[in-house]
């Protein structure tokens, strides 16, 4: 019989559920949101596909969107929470908290070269996602030896989300768009001492 392999870990990556109509056209950034009413179902779900998954530790970020998702999770494991600044979503400057539209508004330049340069060009006073993104891998790099052979599962707002699974594989951040979750989507990645594969993506992608 072959041994259990003990040198990867999986690495659940949840983007945090859906955000309530008020915040959803809004430049959140690494501020705070609610949660919609099909988000807070959305969390119910999490619970359902991790119940029957030995979980060693979960994080998330501070933000509540993130981190009370990944509290209800810790508790159905009977674990708590790790809270951790370096996994905030990038800070949107003086765009932060405004809706797009007045935003778009008052600087459609700056915002069509935002998301032209997506991953490189920052908001007016705020950091770009490789910022943000290398703060995550920063995490990370502290976090890997100490769950080898476990299942981690980590809560994080979507662009950052999709920058570290990008920077994890190999990808250019611009690629990032490519791995794409929706609210609420979940993915796993089997992370090896020297890389790391995409063990599923968007796992309810299929349900009804």
């Amino acid at each position: 019989m072959l041994p259990d392999t003990t040198d990867f870990c999986r690495l659940w990556l949840c983007r945090h559920p859906e955000l309530d109509a008020v915040h959803a056209s809004v430049a959140v950034g690494d501020g705070p949101a609610e949660l919609s009413r099909r988000g807070r179902a959305q969390v119910l779900r999490w619970l359902e596909i991790f119940k029957a998954i030995p979980v060693e530790a979960v994080h998330g970020s501070p933000q509540p969107q993130c981190l009370g998702p990944a509290r209800a999770i810790a508790e159905a494991q009977q674990k708590e929470a790790v809270a951790d600044p370096r996994l905030r979503d990038q800070h949107m400057g003086r765009w932060q908290g405004r809706a797009w539209s007045d935003v778009m508004r008052d600087e459609d330049g700056a915002v069509r070269t935002f998301f032209s340069e997506f991953g490189d060009c920052k908001a007016p006073g705020g950091e770009n996602l490789g910022d943000a993104v290398e703060r995550v891998l920063q995490w990370w790099a502290e976090w890997m030896p100490k769950v080898l052979g476990k299942e981690v599962v980590v809560v994080l707002p979507g662009s950052v989300l999709s920058g570290f699974t990008a920077a994890m594989l190999g990808m250019r951040l611009s690629r990032c768009l490519s791995l794409n979750l929706p609210h609420g989507g979940v993915g796993a990645l089997d992370v090896f001492q020297n890389g790391c594969r995409v063990a599923s993506w968007n796992v309810d992608a299929l349900r009804e």
